[in-house]
């Protein structure tokens, strides 16, 4: 009884579930088979490669997603900065001297303007931290910043809000031309189908004598053999419902 080698599907991630797709693709378009062997097989085999362009496309997608986590990383350390500069800047509050009063004075004058700024949206952060790093680096403000010696502090939260911006803007460049996928429902079609094609070709593959289905299942379990090693590689021991 000839049988298809398990694979647990379900603990492939997204990307790995795309390349067992095209493994199978690329396995056979090496092979001497002619797919037109079987009309059935044929619609099947087509209609499955015809998502694979799509699929591909999502992950594209979710790639874009992680991005979003390197914008919420970089948002983060340019709050740190800011609070680092604000940090900086209280302890002058008890100041001795005339000219560090008035220098912590002028100063905190214009961080009272930006009170909560971290809290706005990305790009009005931007804008107006942008803003901030100006007016200290500006003559108007060089005196009461070098007075509390936090220049430096002032050049992090400018280093890190243009850091900021920078994958900010590479990140939604041109969003607006992208198309939405739902990556999950589109590999619930694909594992759909590519179960039915599986299916179909165990099956003739036990009942008829012919070698194109028996060859078939040969090219199908030697990518599921390579998929399920790699599932089994890090797996914690259960199974789930899903295995094919």
């Amino acid at each position: 009884m000839k049988k298809l080698i398990p694979v647990d599907l379900m603990k492939l991630h997204h990307a790995e579930f795309g390349q067992f797709i095209v493994r199978f693709f690329e396995d056979f378009n090496n092979s001497s088979l002619d797919a037109n062997t079987d009309t059935d097989f044929k619609k099947m085999f087509d209609a499955i490669q015809a998502q694979i362009p799509i699929y591909n496309s999502s992950l594209d997608q979710i790639r874009g997603s992680e991005e979003t986590s390197k914008i919420a990383a970089a948002d983060a350390v340019r709050d740190a900065d800011l609070q680092a500069l604000r940090d900086a800047v209280r302890p002058y509050r008890n100041a001795k001297t005339q000219t560090e009063k008035d220098a912590y004075v002028t100063i905190k004058m214009l961080l009272n303007q930006y009170k909560n700024v971290q809290h706005a949206s990305y790009e009005e952060e931007t804008n107006r931290l942008t803003t901030l790093v100006g007016k200290l680096l500006s003559s108007d403000y060089s005196s009461a910043i070098s007075s509390l010696g936090i220049v430096k502090f002032t050049n992090h939260l400018s280093d890190s809000n243009a850091a900021f911006n920078t994958i900010f803007s590479s990140r939604y460049s041109g969003n607006s031309q992208k198309q939405n996928f739902d990556v999950k429902a589109l590999r619930k079609v694909l594992t759909r189908d590519y179960k039915q094609m599986a299916n179909y070709i165990v099956t003739l593959a036990n009942v008829k004598e012919d070698p194109f289905y028996t060859d078939l299942l040969t090219i199908l379990n030697n990518g599921r053999n390579y998929f399920s090693k790699t599932v089994l590689a890090r797996r914690n021991g259960n199974k789930t419902e899903t295995q094919l």
